[in-house]
């Protein structure tokens, strides 16, 4: 059931090009933005309703319902992006972006424990818990309906909405990506998309590493666990602190900078360990290497809204993000199997990719 639990979680990133799709062509964006609020709510409280009979049946409801609810919450984020193409500042749009990265982080951390809480304190009554799930999507919908209602926002034409054949709806994806990464950085336009991935594969597996790493190696004779959570909380740290930070110098860089800066940090660090450095040294690097990649994604985020056309949005960011997605399970894949094996190695291929990673934000060309 864990395992099952676990494809459910990653089959609506499946469809996300798709759904980004299918939110471009939105003609009424407002109507269907409210309207997937209430269809999340009443799904959550179907299940409510029925979560309580332990058999396969209900489970395959369940995940099915968790399904299109991760897919619904996908279109309405794609709704949105219009929205906050033509109302944010194109100067505040990294601030808007690190803030909401910051919350999303917030949510997700404090969204957990509130959930295991509720748990405990329900004596494991999902039912209960799932009302919860529906009654906060009601309020969210309550919160969002004044406000979208008083936007202003162009309604896509009804030829633009028109089915196309897929091939021609994935084609312009391709063509604003490189639009995209060639006209801010002029750098070669697969190497720079390739050394993002590389760059997320890596920033990924670092936990799953010192996961293994730690069960050899001791940090100021604490425990495996405490070690754990140092090395966890160095992480998150360096992430919300970027988040935090949305105007500093290193926000101010460019995309191919930030790469470049993020993989040295990333060698240093897996030098460090690959040299048998006191821990500390490494989760010094690790927690900047986190900084820095905390300006990522908020920096590629605000590239999109000012130079992707609105018509465009939705499938152009979640295409990025689906290679995104599957670039971290890969690199975490990767280097959990090769630490099993050989610690030594895993640096070694770590530090590597970083060198890589560098050479390729460098790279110019077409």
């Amino acid at each position: 059931m864990v395992g099952l639990a676990n494809i459910v979680m990653v089959i609506p990133s499946l469809f996300t090009v798709f759904v980004g799709i299918r939110a471009d062509n939105t003609i009424d964006k407002k109507k269907y933005l409210i309207l997937s609020g209430f269809i999340q709510a009443i799904l959550f409280t179907f299940v409510a309703l029925i979560i309580n009979q332990a058999t396969l049946l209900i489970f395959s409801i369940v995940s099915f319902v968790n399904i299109s609810s991760d897919i619904l919450s996908d279109y309405s984020n794609g709704l949105k992006m219009p929205m906050i193409q033509k109302y944010v500042n194109q100067n505040d749009l990294m601030e808007a972006y690190s803030f909401t990265q910051l919350i999303t982080f917030i949510c997700n951390l404090s969204g957990q424990a509130l959930g295991v809480w509720l748990l405990t304190f329900s004596n494991n009554n999902f039912s209960q818990v799932a009302f919860i799930n529906a009654l906060s999507f009601l309020i969210a919908v309550g919160l969002i309906f004044p406000i979208v209602k008083e936007l202003d926002l162009n309604k896509v034409s009804k030829e633009s909405h028109q089915s196309k054949a897929l091939i021609k709806e994935i084609i312009p994806i391709f063509t604003q990506i490189k639009q995209l990464f060639n006209q801010s950085t002029g750098l070669n336009f697969v190497h720079l998309l390739v050394a993002v991935l590389l760059l997320n594969s890596l920033g990924g597996s670092t936990t799953a590493i010192y996961n293994i790493f730690l069960l050899k190696e001791e940090l100021f004779n604490m425990s495996y666990s405490q070690s754990l959570l140092v090395v966890e909380t160095v992480t998150v740290s360096g992430i919300l602190l970027a988040s935090l930070s949305p105007h500093d110098y290193f926000s101010q860089l460019a995309i191919d900078q930030l790469l470049r800066l993020t993989a040295t940090t990333f060698i240093l660090m897996g030098l460090a360990n690959f040299l048998h450095f006191p821990l500390i040294v490494g989760l010094c690097f690790l927690g900047f290497a986190a900084y820095l990649a905390g300006k990522i994604n908020p920096k590629i985020n605000a590239l999109l809204m000012s130079r992707v056309p609105s018509q465009f949005l939705a499938r152009t960011s979640n295409f990025l993000s689906l290679l995104f997605t599957l670039s971290i399970p890969l690199g975490t894949a990767i280097y959990s199997l090769l630490a099993t094996w050989n610690l030594t190695m895993t640096w070694l291929l770590f530090t590597s990719t970083g060198i890589l990673v560098s050479l390729l934000s460098i790279s110019k060309g077409q």
